[in-house]
């Protein structure tokens, strides 16, 4: 058996918040730089008040509508990033399997926030109180 590559016994707490939180920032830092620089100017825009939002607390919620192949994911990117390398947690979310796979820890909003399948009128997810799910959404300062 191949010997374990980190020490687990430290680990404690909210698995789920370790894992946003266990981040390359430097990494991050660079991504982002070079993201800013090729945005055009709405994109930019768009990128500097979700920004101010979210590093004043305000819980602005913006909309971002288009077509496919439009920016939408592009613009995403360097938005989650940024966030995370201030050591925040950003919670990236599509509709589907392959859409979640192109935001950084992308997930489907159904696994996420634990949306039942099939969806009806009267359905509600499946977040308790003492959660872990709960928790991670409440430390959550983005959401895409």
């Amino acid at each position: 058996m191949p010997r374990p590559q980190m020490e687990w016994g430290g680990c404690g707490g909210n698995l789920l918040i370790n894992e946003q939180l266990a981040l390359n920032v430097p990494g991050l830092q660079e991504f982002v730089q070079r993201g800013e620089a090729t945005l055009n100017v709405e994109q930019r825009n768009l990128y500097q008040a979700v920004l101010e939002s979210v590093m004043g607390g305000q819980g602005t919620m913006f909309f971002l509508q288009s077509g496919g192949g439009c920016g939408k994911t592009y613009l995403s990117n360097p938005i989650a990033s940024a966030v995370c390398a201030r050591n925040k947690i950003v919670l990236c979310v599509a509709s589907t399997g392959i859409a979640s796979l192109l935001l950084p820890g992308g997930h489907t909003a159904h696994s996420r926030f634990k949306i039942p399948i099939p969806c009806h009128e009267q359905s509600v997810c499946n977040i308790k109180k003492d959660d872990l799910h709960h928790e991670l959404i409440q430390r959550a300062s983005l959401i895409i």
